[in-house]
């Protein structure tokens, strides 16, 4: 490899370590330096399809978004066809577009299968589970994440799989405990939650337990948890999430100060539902509620 192309895949490599650790913006820059760089076609399309994949994650647009079908038309190897339908897969999953994430998902699995590739069918199955999660398709999200962890004991080629086996085993504790199924679900979350890195499923996965302990009725514990996910939410639903739960908790452990202050917080999300504090004092939302949207 020449010296040019190995500062080219260095810079692709620092921007998938920026975006496992979530800063997405650093990430961006770096495919940006590599995209400079590069004069291969097919290293070009590979930046391309990540730095894509990044922009998506940031709810961007962009020419590298809007080329993916175009290359996943063009299918030069299996490792780009696998690429562009997941990352396609992801945006419409982002997009609550069920029918097409699936339909793309299904190209990017059939791609990980006909190349052997256990890392990839990890990263698919993962992602189906989230879109069967988000279409509250419970039993086949879980089904999804089975098989994703099942991919994990697979991978024998010296790949890091922590980060991922963390992440399914989070988003599986999840599935349970929304189907009924708690204390498995707790138990899960409880095993994965000190190895989380990232401190956005960090945050989802304290309000996962705030949630799992409100339904067993410890509600002490509940809000605890509760706390310590807002003191970590990084976006509005996230503290929307967390409002709402601790305002449950609080109201059935008869703390109806907190209980006023959490539904209060949360009301101001919604200006335009005027009686909305007096709803969530008056009706039990949970079963409604979907907290990854």
């Amino acid at each position: 490899m020449s010296e040019l192309n190995s500062r080219i895949e260095e810079l692709r490599q620092q921007a998938l370590a920026k975006v496992r650790s979530e800063e997405l913006d650093e990430a961006i820059a770096l495919y940006d330096e590599a995209l400079g760089l590069a004069r291969d076609e097919e290293v070009r399309e590979l930046i391309t399809i990540n730095k894509a994949e990044t922009l998506i994650a940031v709810h961007r647009g962009g020419p590298e978004v809007q080329a993916l079908p175009m290359i996943l038309m063009r299918r030069r190897n299996a490792r780009h066809t696998f690429l562009t339908a997941y990352a396609l897969m992801y945006k419409h999953s982002l997009l609550n577009e069920t029918k097409r994430a699936i339909f793309y998902g299904q190209i990017a699995l059939d791609a990980a299968n006909d190349a052997s590739q256990s890392i990839w069918k990890l990263r698919a199955l993962n992602e189906f589970g989230l879109v069967y999660q988000t279409d509250s398709q419970f039993s086949k999200a879980i089904e999804c994440f089975e098989q994703a962890l099942a991919c994990v004991d697979e991978v024998s080629d010296g790949t890091d799989t922590s980060f991922s086996r963390v992440a399914i085993i989070a988003n599986l504790g999840y599935t349970n405990l929304i189907n009924g199924e708690t204390k498995e679900g707790l138990r899960l979350l409880h095993s994965v939650i000190d190895e989380i890195p990232s401190p956005h499923l960090k945050c989802d996965t304290y309000v996962d337990l705030c949630y799992g302990y409100l339904d067993l009725q410890q509600y002490e514990t509940a809000r605890r948890y509760g706390e310590i996910s807002l003191d970590l939410a990084c976006e509005p639903r996230q503290v929307r999430n967390a409002h709402y739960l601790l305002g449950e908790a609080a109201y059935k452990s008869d703390d109806l100060d907190a209980a006023e202050y959490h539904f209060e917080e949360l009301a101001r999300f919604y200006p335009q539902f005027r009686n909305m504090k007096s709803l969530l004092f008056a009706i039990d939302l949970r079963s409604m509620i979907n907290l990854k949207l």
